[in-house]
């Protein structure tokens, strides 16, 4: 039997999110800003998107982002994501997308901390930050990420087996592994190897 194979579209801003529903997506991610690797949309954009979402039975994840680049966020930027946090839970969000790590490229504990206290609710997803954590840190940060009631993790790293590694460690403590930014040829080889049934896909 085929298990079907999902796909969750991260679209920039509202203005596509109407043809994505047309398509049949029953997931979608928004975002804003993509070319910078995705940021916090407007309370605005925020509320609409999540009325036309939610008025056709479709979920909407949000990603929270004050800004581009690697994600290591100052005390400022961290108070800025838990602000949006907040917003996104109070206008019926279904679930954020977000990550936050340190110089070293290790989980940042305390802003974590900081900021999920204020995504109560909705789903967690770890960003694609979790790509950038050395090998030898990934195991105990995704022990720490489901400690903190993270659901799904975002991952690109397809080098040696990282995926496959990465979804075995995930299963271990409850997390759901959502390959991102592959390629078609490889979003398939993945998803059938993995036994998975949703991927991620920044739109292009």
């Amino acid at each position: 039997m085929t298990t079907l194979l999902l796909t969750e579209p991260l679209i920039e801003n509202y203005t596509d999110l109407a043809a994505n529903i047309q398509a049949g997506h029953k997931r979608i991610a928004l975002a804003d800003n993509l070319a910078a690797g995705g940021t916090t949309v407007s309370k605005g954009v925020m509320a609409e998107a999540v009325r036309y979402a939610h008025e056709h039975q479709v979920s909407l994840d949000l990603v929270i982002a004050p800004r581009g680049g690697q994600a290591i966020y100052n005390d400022v930027e961290l108070k800025i994501m838990e602000a949006d946090l907040l917003e996104a839970q109070q206008l019926g969000v279904d679930g954020v997308i977000l990550g936050a790590l340190t110089a070293n490229h290790t989980l940042d504990v305390e802003g974590l901390q900081l900021i999920i206290a204020a995504a109560g609710g909705m789903t967690l997803t770890f960003s694609t930050a979790y790509d950038a954590i050395p090998l030898e840190h990934r195991e105990q940060a995704l022990n720490w990420l489901a400690d903190q009631g993270f659901d799904y993790l975002l991952s690109s790293d397809n080098e040696a087996n990282h995926l496959l590694t990465t979804h075995q460690l995930a299963q271990k403590v409850g997390l759901t592994l959502i390959p991102a930014n592959l390629t078609v040829a490889e979003t398939k080889t993945v998803a059938t190897k993995l036994g998975l049934n949703l991927v991620f896909h920044p739109q292009a």
